[in-house]
């Protein structure tokens, strides 16, 4: 199963069916809508990572209603809800955080958060991350409202990571910028096989996956960069997920990349807009 969003605020559970991945039609055969809190807006979601509690947590750069505004957000949905529109749970606004955005640009406002991974705690922990705000080892007890895991957000407009704690009450605790070495990120996972956060970029990188791990000095910084696939046109291609480790099969799992438009080999093979890339990945 894969989760996957739509950036003119669409979510779509995905199934294989055979060998393709299709939408689920128990779920909704072609997709669900979602909004703002309070059921308003058309959120330009970008990114989506499922937390430990299963819920889906969805970025939004900006209002589609309000295309020269940022509006640089993550919300919580339930996807257990029913109905055709789904709603926020929660949501979290850090628009304020980035002032450089909100200059009555088109261009400005679409550079905002494009993904977004959920991080467990234990591997911040195993790790031996340093807590920015304390300079200490991070311990998850000093934020007893974030859950189980911090959110790493990225930033299309300089290639950042900004990490948050979610918390229950609707606030937030900021961690401060992550450098990837990227000039933009259009894409970010965790991937417990290598245990890394994994930063993307689409081709104003030359479509590369920076592994992320904590350093020795206990931050978190780049490790080692991957290209994508030869065959694979070098185009926008903006989203990127890899087959847990149990689901690896002859030393190989399955990854998947979308694209922000048809290009390349997938050209034509949709009426959707879109497509979706399969590969492998070792294990």
């Amino acid at each position: 199963m894969l989760w996957a969003v739509k950036n003119k605020n669409w979510l779509f559970k995905l199934v294989k069916s055979n060998g393709k991945w299709i939408p689920d039609a128990s779920w909704s055969a072609t997709g669900k809508q979602i909004r703002f809190l309070g059921g308003s807006g058309e959120p330009d979601s970008e990114g989506l990572t499922v937390g430990a509690d299963g819920h889906l947590y969805v970025t939004s750069e900006r209002d589609n209603t309000e295309k020269t505004v940022p509006k640089d957000t993550i919300m919580e949905f339930d996807p257990t809800a029913g109905g055709p529109t789904l709603t926020p749970v929660r949501q979290w606004d850090m628009t304020s955080q980035f002032p450089q955005l909100d200059t009555g640009s088109k261009a400005d406002a679409n550079l905002g958060f494009e993904g977004v991974a959920y991080v467990p705690d234990s591997w911040l922990t195993a790790s031996g991350w340093v807590d920015p705000l304390t300079g200490a080892a991070y311990d998850p007890a000093d934020y007893p409202r974030h859950g189980t895991g911090l959110f790493f957000a990225g930033l299309e407009w300089d290639g950042t990571l900004h990490a948050y704690g979610l918390n229950s009450d609707g606030t937030f605790t900021t961690f401060g910028a992550i450098s990837t070495g990227k000039t933009s990120v259009v894409d970010v996972t965790f991937d417990p096989g290598t245990r890394r956060i994994v930063a993307t970029c689409d081709n104003a990188c030359g479509e590369t996956h920076t592994f992320m791990k904590v350093g020795s000095a206990g931050a978190i910084v780049p490790d080692v960069t991957y290209t994508n696939p030869a065959v694979m046109p070098v185009d926008n291609l903006e989203g990127f997920a890899v087959a847990p480790p149990s689901a690896c099969v002859d030393g190989a799992r399955e990854a998947v990349w979308s694209d922000d438009g048809i290009y390349g080999f997938g050209s034509g093979s949709s009426s959707y807009g879109h497509a979706l890339y399969s590969g492998t990945f070792p294990c």
